[in-house]
């Protein structure tokens, strides 16, 4: 997610954000261009053990280098999870793809629509609009491999399986989809403001709409040895045809208050 902060408020707005922040913040010097510090920054990301923000500040204006770095930086970003807030003038919208003014209040951008169809990227309301496929910026094997620590092999194996997803949101949720063999899929929910969530009549609605109203979709509490518990993700497995069934739950036909 990448916030664009401008204006008298801006710098102050950051500081807020960062002794807030429960993990690491990495902040650069803004005299020293953005593109002399992406292999700075991706050290810093694989090294980290909780990272959670970037914040850029960039005094001069940017070249063709400090614009390709930006692209890199968001491409590694969204792949770590880790928001980007960019500090600056209103140049900062040429070179930052997504970005929405933050002159009063931040707004945030939906994570994984920075290319293809347009979504609606404010959190508006607790009413859900409908889904639209976004795409996935994927970043490159060397970039993850950068800001993992992981073998080449491990590395384009996460590519693979990124470029394998279905990625669908909308003004309250991003979801991937993985596809699964015998029909079936693992749904993978969060959203857009990285706030915990619990709401099973989303949950219900999100199945209905990128499985299907008649499939079935279940949600795992594990043994705590296979526990996975990250930033607020959420997790559904399910099938993507009616005639599959878990074979539990009710079966007294529709039912609701």
């Amino acid at each position: 997610m990448i916030v664009l902060h401008n204006g008298e408020t801006a710098k102050s707005r950051i500081e807020q954000i960062a002794q807030s922040a429960e993990g690491a913040v990495y902040k650069n010097d803004p005299t020293v261009k953005i593109s002399d510090i992406i292999d700075q920054l991706s050290d810093w990301l694989a090294k980290t053990s909780s990272p959670e923000a970037i914040v850029i500040e960039q005094s001069g204006e940017p070249d063709d280098d400090d614009r390709e770095a930006y692209s890199t930086l968001r491409r590694i970003a969204k792949f770590k999870g880790v928001d980007v807030h960019l500090v600056g003038s209103s140049w900062i919208e040429t070179i930052a793809d997504r970005v929405v003014n933050s002159d009063e209040e931040l707004e945030l951008t939906a994570p994984g629509s920075s290319v293809g169809s347009q979504v609606a990227s404010l959190v508006q309301s607790e009413t859900m609009t409908g889904f639209e496929r976004v795409e996935m910026d994927v970043p490159t094997w060397q970039e993850v491999q950068k800001t993992s620590g992981c073998t080449e092999q491990e590395a384009k194996d996460r590519i693979n399986w990124m470029k394998s997803q279905s990625v669908w949101a909308n003004n309250l949720y991003q979801v991937n989809i993985e596809f699964m063999p015998e029909n079936r899929a693992h749904l993978i929910i969060r959203r857009l403001d990285k706030q915990p969530i619990h709401n099973w009549q989303h949950f219900q609605e999100i199945k209905n709409a990128l499985l299907g109203p008649e499939c079935e979709a279940v949600e795992i509490y594990p043994k705590e040895s296979q526990l996975v518990d990250e930033k607020h993700h959420y997790h559904l497995w399910g099938f993507r045809s009616p005639k599959n069934s878990f074979g539990i739950g009710f079966r007294v036909g529709r039912q609701t208050k």
